[in-house]
């Protein structure tokens, strides 16, 4: 008995009906059922800003469709054509891309935390066994949140990944020759094995990055003349988490002493969730990657220091001074940034102005006064009111992602 799945023909408004069913299947609702495509054609059909969650997209051919702003979390799409295909802004987040091919596909400002892009062993209709990788060729990363992705022996000869986060990722074995990955964080990544011949590395973060057995002839490293650097710190004389330790105790008056942290390397630092840090001096330090959650910042002075991939969700920011930071993939959702009240009518407003917010998340951020002259938000993602009230220069408007 054949119990293969028959292939389907599918129309725009076909595909209309399988999304609204797959939305009750992934709300609990009645008549739910989850999405099945498995070996279709689904090529010339529009499926940007829909919710295909968990569905399963295995073999699919979707070559040149638009699937940005869509949610593709935990879908399987091993073995997948995707070659030219439109993905910015996806949520690929924990999805299967084992042997995807995405060649020359724009997935600029993509999430892909976690996501598999490894090998993707099938078999034929003979029962024969065949193995193929990932195909990235060509395609646009640019921005793209990729942190711990399995990307071992993926192909990405001269595809971009230039601003992207590769945080401990695995890119063992994986073909980057002529890719560029300037002002990429690879910090804890696994480049062992990598050709990285003819790869344009000016920029980047490379602390901790394993590279054994990396082939790196012609490759480009060091200081990119296009970016600013990140500022020269140093490493603190005892553990970051006991300088934050006694800041908090001067916030609480137990200790008069200010505790100055400019210039210091703060990565290290594991518990910073809903930290008292108010009117923390921390200029031109290294908070990096910290998870600042909820953190009560009222007053910080942050200015020149180096918060890309900090996560300060619903942290409290008001009348900080965030001028000329790096906060590229920073996640600010929620935050306050509205002016900081002084008393006697006076007010304090946040300093953005010539910050880098590129691919940050400004999503339901409260703004009033924020002073953002001279700020780079292209490709934040921003809530469609605030955007407008922001009244940002016309490229950063247009590269906005909304909501």
């Amino acid at each position: 008995m054949n119990s293969a799945r028959k292939q389907q023909e599918w129309t725009q408004d076909r595909l209309g009906q399988a999304q609204a069913a797959h939305l009750r299947f992934l709300t609990g609702q009645p008549q739910g059922r989850r999405a099945v495509f498995c070996g279709d054609s689904l090529q010339g059909l529009d499926l940007s800003g829909q919710d295909w969650r968990d569905a399963d997209f295995s073999n699919c051919l979707l070559d040149g469709c638009c699937l940005d702003g869509a949610d593709f979390s935990g879908a399987k799409l091993a073995g997948a054509s995707l070659k030219q295909a439109s993905l910015i802004a996806t949520h690929l987040d924990g999805a299967d891309l084992r042997g995807c091919d995405l060649t020359e596909a724009r997935l600029i400002a993509c999430t892909a935390l976690g996501t598999d892009f490894r090998e993707f062993a099938s078999s034929d209709s003979d029962g024969k066994f065949s193995s193929k990788p990932a195909r990235l060729d060509g395609a646009d990363l640019a921005g793209a949140a990729l942190g711990k992705a399995r990307l071992a022996g993926v192909s990405a000869q001269k595809a971009c990944f230039d601003d992207a986060d590769l945080g401990l990722a695995r890119l063992n074995r994986a073909d980057l020759s002529g890719a560029s990955l300037r002002g990429a964080r690879l910090k804890g990544s696994d480049l062992g094995s990598a050709n990285l011949e003819g790869a344009d590395l000016r920029g980047s973060d490379e602390r901790q990055a394993r590279t054994e057995q990396a082939s790196t002839q012609n490759c480009q490293t060091g200081a990119d003349p296009a970016r600013r650097e990140p500022p020269e710190t140093r490493q603190p004389d005892r553990p970051a988490d006991t300088l934050f330790d006694r800041h908090e105790q001067r916030v609480a008056g137990r200790k008069p002493d200010e505790v100055d942290l400019s210039g210091l390397d703060l990565t290290e630092a594991r518990e910073t969730r809903g930290r008292a840090l108010t009117a923390l001096r921390a200029m031109g330090s290294d908070l990096s990657g910290l998870d600042l959650t909820g953190a009560q910042l009222q007053g910080a002075r942050l200015s020149g220091s180096d918060l890309r991939s900090c996560i300060l969700h619903k942290a409290d920011l008001r009348g900080a001074d965030l001028s000329n930071t790096l906060m590229s993939h920073a996640d600010l959702s929620g935050a306050d940034l509205s002016p900081l009240m002084l008393g006697a009518g006076r007010v304090l407003p946040v300093n953005l102005s010539g910050a880098s917010l590129r691919f940050a998340d400004l999503s339901g951020a409260q703004f009033d006064q924020t002073r953002l002259d001279g700020a780079d938000l292209n490709y934040v993602r921003i809530d469609r009111d605030s955007l407008t009230a922001l009244g940002l220069p016309g490229e950063q408007t247009r590269t906005a992602i909304t909501r």
